[in-house]
């Protein structure tokens, strides 16, 4: 399939082999010198422009997005800096992985240097330019939300003497996002065709705008952004939960903005980080927690799970929101994979690759099924990450509407969206089903449970913790492994196998101090800076 990745990769191979040529001085912005890329050598043709730009999206969300899963309750990891993050044993000689001013640096040079292009077509530059300034705001939007206050670059630094430059305040920083992201929504189009498809859109724009007013806490400009999204009257829904998240979700109505991969390029790491072994060849680098799927509700709506009158203790994972299995690999599930016709149930009790405790096995007795392709199996996967799509907006809106004004229909009407897709009860019916008051407090707890639920799988819940403020009760205490004391039905105990298990701490989190609700900045920026940037205060 040709697409946003198959024309743009060979694009940023070839420009990212120009930059590695430059020499390299480290520093606090990570200052690079600049050579040919950026002189009258190179800026001769719109094609040299739009290359550039188009590196732009290497700095953009891409599938180790998803190792942000393991940084809260939603999953455990096995990759060691991720893990840090996730028991809170993180310090600064580990925080580098967003803390980058290389993006800045490209935006910058390109800003400088598109009016050298001779001739080059008004409408192409300044779509080129809507572009380099989403991804700009999204740097900087991710970097502050983890950082806080940092140093803001207004304009291309040449003289690595400069580079170093005091700290500006995130909320300055984000009102410089926000211009950007309206400059960008004006100049940029509703859609593409062919091989652009995968460039920033005027909905992206938007949803990046809902998304950093959400995080902020400014409710109803979120309410207002999300809406202008759903207003565009291009996205919807698509129709299978878990179709989207494979290639047949790619570039679809739901698809707002994702990173691509194809598979004569590029393949994504999906299958590796999140894959069953023994179904999908996977490496169980990072596995979903119990108290995740125990946080899904009965498929009639009830919360939690075991309320419901049709719950059996031996078949736990019957009866319950279809967007479980959609999502994690239970114990006892049948799942077939093309690849590996003879191996079709997920037991990681027996199965010899994913069994609790093995090399390449589970470690909380579950695995992920959703973002891994189930096209192909001998190699990793094609399907993009979708870093934006519908179901988000729909998400930000209802929460930032409630915050705003209550429970109001809209609020409703948005979430029934949601849950008729999963094939879940209407939030009335819940209600009723739960004995609950539809009240704002009742409805902003049930919001971030379905944002919870909705989202699994997609790096969010790390940043959903944070803004929240919730750390305290979700990542303190111990991670337990699958609890089948009373065994699994499905799991047959021939042949000498097991379908029990008992409950095990496998984990300790610690997440017991407010310094933990931001990100210390690296220790190697600050010993770069020349005295002029300093630590977080709670880290000092």
């Amino acid at each position: 399939m040709k697409n946003l990745r198959y024309k743009i990769s060979t694009t940023i191979i070839a420009i990212s082999a120009i930059f590695s040529m430059a020499g390299c001085k480290k520093g606090l912005l990570d200052q690079h010198p600049l050579n040919q890329i950026t002189d009258e050598t190179y800026w001769q043709s719109a094609t040299d422009a739009t290359m550039f730009a188009t590196r732009m999206y290497t700095y953009m969300p891409q599938d180790n997005f998803v190792y942000y899963e393991g940084m809260s309750d939603n999953g455990i990891s096995n990759d060691p800096t991720t893990r840090r993050f996730g028991n809170s044993t993180q310090d600064p000689t580990i925080s580098s992985k967003e803390w980058s001013y290389e993006p800045m640096r490209q935006a910058y040079s390109f800003f400088a240097n598109v009016d050298k292009v001779p001739d080059m077509d008004p409408a192409l530059k300044k779509r080129l330019t809507a572009e380099v300034k989403f991804v700009l705001a999204y740097r900087y939007f991710i970097m502050t939300t983890l950082y806080g206050d940092i140093p803001l670059v207004t304009t291309l630094i040449t003289d690595p003497n400069k580079a170093d430059i005091p700290k500006s305040a995130k909320a300055d920083i984000m009102k410089a996002e926000l211009q950007w992201l309206d400059e960008a929504a004006t100049d940029l189009p509703l859609s593409y065709t062919g091989a652009d498809q995968g460039r920033a859109t005027k909905g992206a724009a938007l949803a990046l705008k809902s998304r950093i007013y959400l995080y902020a806490g400014d409710y109803a400009n979120a309410a207002a952004a999300a809406k202008s999204v759903m207003d565009l009257g291009i996205y919807k829904l698509y129709p299978s939960y878990f179709d989207f998240f494979q290639k047949d979700g790619d570039y679809s109505s739901e698809d707002i903005w994702s990173f691509g991969y194809t598979l004569s390029v590029h393949q994504n790491s999906l299958r590796d980080i999140l894959g069953s072994q023994a179904l999908m060849n996977g490496r169980n680098i990072l596995d979903p927690t119990s108290e995740l799927v125990n946080d899904y509700e009965s498929k009639n709506g009830y919360y939690p799970y075991t309320k419901d009158p049709g719950y059996i203790a031996t078949d736990p994972y019957n009866n319950r929101d279809p967007r479980l299995r959609q999502t994690i690999l239970c114990p006892g599930d049948i799942y077939k994979y093309p690849y590996f016709p003879n191996i079709n149930q997920y037991d990681p009790f027996n199965n010899q690759g994913d069994r609790i405790g093995g090399d390449l096995g589970s470690r909380s007795g579950y695995s992920w099924c959703k973002n891994v392709d189930r096209y192909d199996y001998v190699r990793s996967g094609v399907n993009n990450w979708k870093a934006f799509h519908f179901a988000e907006i729909l998400l930000n809106y209802a929460e930032a509407q409630n915050e705003v004004g209550g429970p109001t229909a809209d609020v409703v009407a948005a979430l029934d969206q949601i849950r008729a897709r999963a094939g879940m009860p209407t939030i009335a019916q819940t209600f009723a089903t739960n004995s609950l008051a539809l009240n704002q407090g009742n409805m902003r707890t049930f919001i971030r449970h379905e944002r919870r639920i909705e989202l699994a799988g997609e790096g969010l819940r790390y940043f959903d913790v944070l803004r929240w403020k919730i750390g305290e009760q979700v990542m303190q205490g111990p991670i337990y492994t699958v609890d089948a004391t009373a065994g699994i039905t499905n799991i047959s105990t021939a042949n000498g196998h097991i379908n029990k298990y008992p409950k095990t701490v496998i984990e300790q989190r610690f997440f017991n101090n407010a310094k933990f609700y931001v990100w210390p900045i690296p220790q190697s920026a600050i010993d770069a800076s020349k005295g002029i940037l300093t630590q977080n205060p709670l880290w000092k």
